[in-house]
């Protein structure tokens, strides 16, 4: 067993963007974990709240006006490469989410690899 050094990401998107928003991000990295490609979790039926403001372009909701939307969880790893991650970001989820100002976390962490 190792434990390898990682990205974890996070991001939320709307039902009817999760496949295009992962699309987007296996056409920068292939998702490998292990002896496995295209690794990604997401959960469902979340509820994403949020209130645009007088700067922002939304895709749903009014400015000033608190909106709830049905919000999916996607999140996925990735080597720690700061360049690579930058990619994922900025070519992978940005140009295929569909909100303003997407929410993207990242953290550093550390996973297992049983084999290899």
């Amino acid at each position: 067993m190792k434990l390898v050094p990682i990205y974890r990401i996070h991001t939320y998107v709307v039902p009817e963007s999760l496949d295009r928003v992962l699309e987007g991000v296996l056409h920068v990295d292939d998702l490998i974990y292990g002896n496995y490609k295209n690794v990604a979790w997401h959960s469902n039926d979340g509820i994403e709240q949020f209130v645009p403001s007088k700067n922002s372009m939304p895709t749903e909701g009014d400015i000033g006006e608190r909106k709830q939307v049905t919000s999916f969880k996607l999140e996925f790893s990735i080597p720690r490469d700061k360049h690579l991650l930058l990619k994922v970001i900025e070519e992978g989820i940005y140009p295929n989410h569909p909100w303003d100002e997407p929410v993207v976390q990242v953290t550093e962490a550390f996973e297992t690899r049983k084999h290899g």
